[in-house]
């Protein structure tokens, strides 16, 4: 009896261990996609991409529960390189107030050098107007010229429109 006591309490303890690391990363890792102060961001470092820009926030034109929109955007890489992103995008709404984000960017230079990437996000849109989400960007592998570096590589983004349609969309790589 002694021993299933023993086996009992090792087991709750290791069982509460695991929550516990499993908040604390989680929480860590929230922060650090919640967090678009540069400066404080020790988690990720700065992000290699950024864009403000402003968008019409309003109705989407839904077939079954999804919304297709293609738009471009201009951007900066590594603080240097200005770029335009033409993005394709499907939403899947799950529920009043979040979607599921997926689709394809095409990153072109000046110069025109590209990089293409698939993405992955969840998005929640806020009552008073705008909306975050977060996701993953698995650059494929034919990024030419100064784009070259994104090549077979993971980016981790965190894009947040207010409620009057601006929005900082920010990447950083997963290494």
């Amino acid at each position: 009896m002694k021993y299933q006591y023993t086996f009992k309490n090792v087991s709750l303890l290791l069982l509460g261990f695991v929550i516990v690391s499993t908040i604390f990363m989680g929480t860590q890792y929230a922060h650090a996609l919640d967090n678009t102060d540069l400066s404080k961001n020790n988690d990720l470092g700065n992000p290699f991409f950024v864009e403000h820009y402003q968008t019409e926030l309003g109705k989407l034109n839904m077939t079954n529960n999804n919304a297709s929109e293609s738009f471009s955007g201009k951007g900066i890489i590594n603080g240097t390189l200005d770029i335009t992103a033409d993005v394709n995008v499907t939403e899947t709404f799950r529920d009043t107030d979040t979607s599921y984000l997926q689709g394809n960017t095409k990153y072109v230079t000046d110069n025109k050098d590209i990089a293409t990437y698939t993405f992955y996000a969840i998005a929640n849109y806020h009552v008073g107007g705008g909306y975050d989400s977060n996701g993953i960007a698995i650059f494929d592998d034919v990024a030419t010229g100064n784009l070259s570096s994104l090549s077979n590589s993971v980016g981790v983004y965190k894009d947040h429109v207010d409620k009057n349609g601006t929005g900082e969309f920010l990447m950083w790589h997963w290494r």
